[in-house]
């Protein structure tokens, strides 16, 4: 019930914000220039895609090897302790990328540097939502959830847009290099995550001094009585949210692998429209969480119509290659789907029973990876054998299909509950 915390120490959630900014940072920076380095090593979409699938297939087999085990430990220093192969690995690829004149061992690097950031990702997303749901009252964790998605775009937001500088400029071989000292400043924040716990004594971790200002809800919060529900309305539901984080997860991936090509189709020879689009893509994920922040437009909106309006916008980009008009559907497309991704985030934390917060996060991770694998080989080799026009029509059929099966759903109504706040 007393707890003793460490002096000097920034509110509680800053470093994690930090945290999340920095590494957002420097993973954008870092895959907007592999991708298109990948593309302008090969001009091959496939290649470009498998590229891309590498950052999310070893997750998939660890968060499903791992999944009965990522509840145990300290969260907040497992967290820190994950980081360093970030670390690692981004310094390799600037080492390989200055001293290798040989494009397949290049694009060897590539695939090594993605998987990494994988294995990371997958346990990273488990212990951020220990943390969450283990330090936060429902409330103010969804309202952090939301934040962290925030910042990390927001982080993103200036990661492309320099990445798109840097290789204007023709020295790549940078991107990756600030990456790692990025990767390094975020990794000490991680362990300023674990660092602002309590220090000295907890007779009760669970307990919360009601005197204190974190533990009271705002005004405008409502805090509910969990109300006792059937095993297999819950697993009813968590099947539900694994079966529409395909579409949701699976998009945006799809969409990044779709992005080089159409980008030398619009304007070809140039990465300067292809940092405009990355831009306005991060641009229009940063507007979903500033609209969820602000209250303009809540994670249910998102549920409701995201996949349908993605779906719509993304037949949009079939039918044309003006560049003002591409940029701006780009920039909508990435708002609609970006703001479900967050809204699917927020229900896996808010879902599972408390003590399977992480087992949970790394299914749906391994699920999500699997579709954002399989979405980016798909976008690749439709691209490649198909063309454009039938790789976004392809995602905007998938969209619309799932969009329009969510009204049917039964338990629809019951998800919705779960990330309601007022």
């Amino acid at each position: 019930m007393f707890q003793k915390r460490s002096k000097g120490i920034p509110p509680r959630g800053t470093w994690l914000l930090t945290f999340f900014f920095l590494s957002s940072v420097a993973e954008t920076l870092q895959a907007v220039a592999i991708l298109w380095a990948s593309y302008e090593l090969t001009h091959n979409a496939t290649v470009t895609g498998m590229v891309n699938a590498a950052a999310y297939v070893p997750g998939i087999v660890l968060g499903l090897v791992l999944r009965k085990r990522v509840d145990a430990g300290h969260a907040s220093r497992l967290l820190s302790l994950t980081n360093g192969a970030l670390v690692v690995g981004s310094s390799a690829l600037a080492l390989v990328w200055v001293a290798s004149s040989s494009p397949d061992l290049i694009l060897v690097a590539f695939a090594v540097a993605q998987c990494a950031l994988s294995l990371v990702k997958a346990l990273n997303k488990a212990y951020v939502g220990r943390v969450i749901r283990q330090q936060f009252p429902s409330p103010r964790g969804i309202r952090l959830r939301e934040q962290t998605t925030s910042v990390a775009l927001i982080g993103g937001l200036m990661g492309g847009g320099a990445a798109g500088l840097v290789m204007d400029a023709g020295v790549a071989g940078w991107c990756f290099g600030v990456a790692a000292l990025l990767y390094l400043l975020s990794l000490v924040a991680a362990w300023r995550v674990g660092a602002r716990q309590v220090t000295t004594w907890e007779v009760d971790s669970a307990a919360v001094d009601p005197a204190a200002p974190e533990s009271r809800p705002s005004a405008t919060e409502t805090v509910r009585t969990p109300v006792p529900q059937e095993p297999s309305d819950v697993r009813g539901r968590l099947r539900l949210i694994l079966l529409y984080s395909v579409p949701s997860s699976g998009s945006l991936p799809f969409i990044s692998t779709l992005t080089v090509p159409l980008a030398q189709a619009v304007a070809p020879g140039s990465s300067t429209l292809y940092s405009v689009l990355t831009v306005a893509g991060t641009c229009g994920g940063f507007l979903a969480g500033a609209a969820l922040s602000s209250g303009r437009l809540s994670s249910a909106t998102y549920l409701n119509g995201a996949l349908v309006g993605g779906g719509v916008l993304a037949a949009c980009i079939a039918a044309t290659l003006w560049p003002p008009a591409v940029v701006l559907i780009m920039l909508v497309l990435s708002m609609v789907m970006t703001g479900h991704v967050m809204a699917m985030q927020v229900l896996t934390n808010q879902a599972p029973a408390e003590d399977q917060v992480g087992r949970f996060t790394v299914v749906r991770n391994a699920v999500a990876g699997s579709a954002k694998a399989g979405f980016s080989l798909m976008a690749g080799w439709l691209a490649e054998t198909a063309g454009l026009t039938t790789a976004w029509l392809f995602l905007a059929a998938v969209l619309g299909v799932f969009g329009v099966m969510w009204w049917t759903v039964r338990q629809r109504t019951a998800i919705l509950r779960l990330i309601s706040i007022t």
